[in-house]
């Protein structure tokens, strides 16, 4: 395929209520550390790019949009609502198998081709039976190309729909800012962010109970959170500004990440953060995350309370070393980095070849754009 002499039109397909002016209104509340959903915006130089719309609804539409989206897996009434706009792109873009899915329900093998980043699908896989297994093989092989987070789910991708192209793409996010030079608190305070279905948030509760001299902050909006039962050193918040999570990191003398096992990596956003913020990490070896934090967290066995407790307690007491500088970039776990991934395998898609770094643990940057603040929204 020649390549193009005009300017490639992206179409950045998006979950329901992710709009980028909904978003950017978001942003400046400082709710959120993106200034566009994943910080796909960062491509606007390369490409002229559109986002899919969430069409206004009723209460009553709105239920029965999500019923049929949570029985399928994917939305396929917010994406049939946008399929002008699909149809339009030369490459569209995904986030989860929510909206990848059902493009190609909709959309056929006769749409544009798509970028089909995959979550928590090979986290479901196992749980369904063959003809819905048989259904969703099919979607997916209308896709040039399937991208996952996780060495692990990467296998299972390969090895459940052969005979197609998938890849994995090291997430990258945002950073909040560094306090390395700033002390924490003197009582000793352990942080614990994320709403991930996969945090083992009772585990941590156990740890908790077994240091009654640390206090802990949770972070967390999700179900999980709400319902497990902390012991009286814990603090649960269920929402944060980036303003109340920079005091925290700075408050904190390190960050736990305590996770079941998974297939997706779980935890990606809240060690990248952590990383960029320069304080000590314990994080559970769970998903593949290893891939992104060996050698810079103290890694311990999901679902061991007594060794998750030791390492708490040894990051307390200084024994684990802090993140060094500038190692989210420098491992390319960037937002940059992430969105020129996406930027080296839509060129592939329009015809060049395939630039094997997309699945590198590794900066994908020019050295000068390689310090932390470049990861900044």
């Amino acid at each position: 395929m020649p390549p193009m002499t005009r300017i490639p039109h992206v179409v950045v397909a998006l979950s329901y209520d992710q709009d980028p002016e909904r978003w950017r209104a978001r942003h400046a509340r400082g709710e959120v550390l993106d200034a566009t959903p994943y910080g796909y915006h960062r491509a606007a130089d390369r490409f002229a790019m559109s986002w899919t719309r969430s069409h206004t609804e009723s209460a009553l539409v709105g239920r029965v949009r999500r019923k049929l989206a949570a029985r399928l897996g994917f939305d396929v009434v917010h994406v049939w609502r946008n399929r002008a706009l699909l149809r339009g792109a030369d490459v569209i873009w995904t986030h989860t198998e929510r909206e990848h899915l059902a493009i190609a329900a909709v959309l056929g093998s006769g749409g544009p081709p798509v970028l089909a980043q995959s979550v928590w699908l090979w986290d479901a896989w196992p749980r369904w039976g063959p003809a819905r297994r048989r259904g969703i093989a099919r979607l997916l092989r209308r896709h040039a190309v399937e991208v996952v987070h996780s060495p692990v789910n990467l296998g299972d991708a390969r090895d459940a729909v052969p005979g197609r192209r998938v890849e994995l793409v090291p997430f990258g996010t945002a950073t909040l800012p560094s306090v390395r030079d700033d002390a924490p608190s003197s009582t000793p305070l352990v942080l614990a962010v994320g709403n991930d279905i996969d945090r083992d948030w009772p585990l941590l509760a156990v740890a908790a109970a077994r240091l009654p001299e640390v206090r802990f902050r949770v972070v967390s909006g999700s179900r999980a959170a709400r319902e497990t039962s902390w012991p009286a050193n814990v603090e649960h918040v269920r929402t944060a500004t980036r303003a109340s999570l920079a005091a925290s990191m700075r408050e904190a003398r390190c960050v736990v990440v305590p996770l079941r096992e998974n297939r997706h990596a779980s935890g990606t956003t809240s060690c990248i953060e952590a990383m960029g913020a320069g304080r000590p990490m314990v994080v559970s070896r769970a998903g593949g995350l290893d891939a992104y934090v060996e050698g810079v967290a103290r890694l311990v066995d999901p679902g061991d309370a007594d060794e998750l407790t030791r390492a708490v307690a040894a990051a307390v007491a200084g024994r684990v070393p802090a993140p060094p500088l500038g190692a989210e970039a420098a491992r390319g776990l960037t937002q940059a980095d992430y969105v020129a991934r996406y930027v080296r395998i839509t060129e592939w898609l329009l015809g060049e070849d395939w630039d094997d770094a997309v699945s590198s643990f590794a900066s994908l940057q020019p050295p000068e754009l390689r310090h932390p603040a470049a990861a900044a929204p």
